[in-house]
């Protein structure tokens, strides 16, 4: 990857660069389900799944109209900003820098997070869906027919995908639901 040559900063750095008052280009690149259930204050969703010259553009301004300006780049955990970064570095964009430890490091950290209220987290959504249908496999395969149990065992093997490539499907169809696709915290947001 060529995030290498990217540099990094902490969370407690950052923060003390918003605290003097520094204007920060801080891109968050989570699906706006989890951006939604907690973000840096001052960040910007723009989805990695949403990434196109065009959008970047939109967002950020062409590369060389930033002229030395940093674009500071946070997900959760760090990897998908790994993967921005990348693409960001091949649009021509220069002056990245990859918060450590993405969101949870911030959380971690102990820094001020933004919450919206009324907000399952994508994570827990997804949980609840396959919860539900392997509740729902085991009944029919009790009632109906023995090869529902095979369901289970499917889901299982998607669960250890997931694991190991780090892409969910069952997150990415639970993202793409109505409620799930408004970054927008209400009047009601917590900090």
């Amino acid at each position: 990857m060529s995030t290498k040559r990217v540099p990094t900063i902490s969370p407690s750095d950052l923060f003390g660069k918003q605290d003097q008052g520094m204007k920060i280009e801080l891109i968050d690149l989570r699906t706006a389900a989890e951006y939604r259930g907690s973000h840096i204050p001052g960040s910007r969703l723009l989805s990695l799944d949403e990434i196109s010259d065009e959008s970047l553009a939109q967002q950020l301004g062409q590369p060389k109209e930033r002229g030395q300006a940093s674009i500071y780049l946070t997900c959760k955990s760090g990897f998908r900003a790994e993967q921005a970064a990348d693409k960001l570095l091949g649009s021509g964009y220069q002056n990245l820098v990859l918060v450590e430890g993405g969101t949870d490091g911030w959380e971690k950290s102990g820094l001020p997070i933004k919450r919206c209220t009324g907000v399952i987290s994508l994570e827990r959504q997804v949980q609840i869906v396959i919860g539900s249908i392997l509740l729902t496999k085991v009944v029919f395969g009790f009632a109906l027919h023995e090869l529902f149990f095979l369901a289970g065992a499917l889901i299982g093997a998607g669960l250890i995908m997931a694991g190991i490539t780090r892409w969910c499907g069952m997150a990415k169809l639970v993202a793409m639901l109505p409620w799930n696709r408004n970054a927008n915290c209400s009047e009601k947001a917590l900090v």
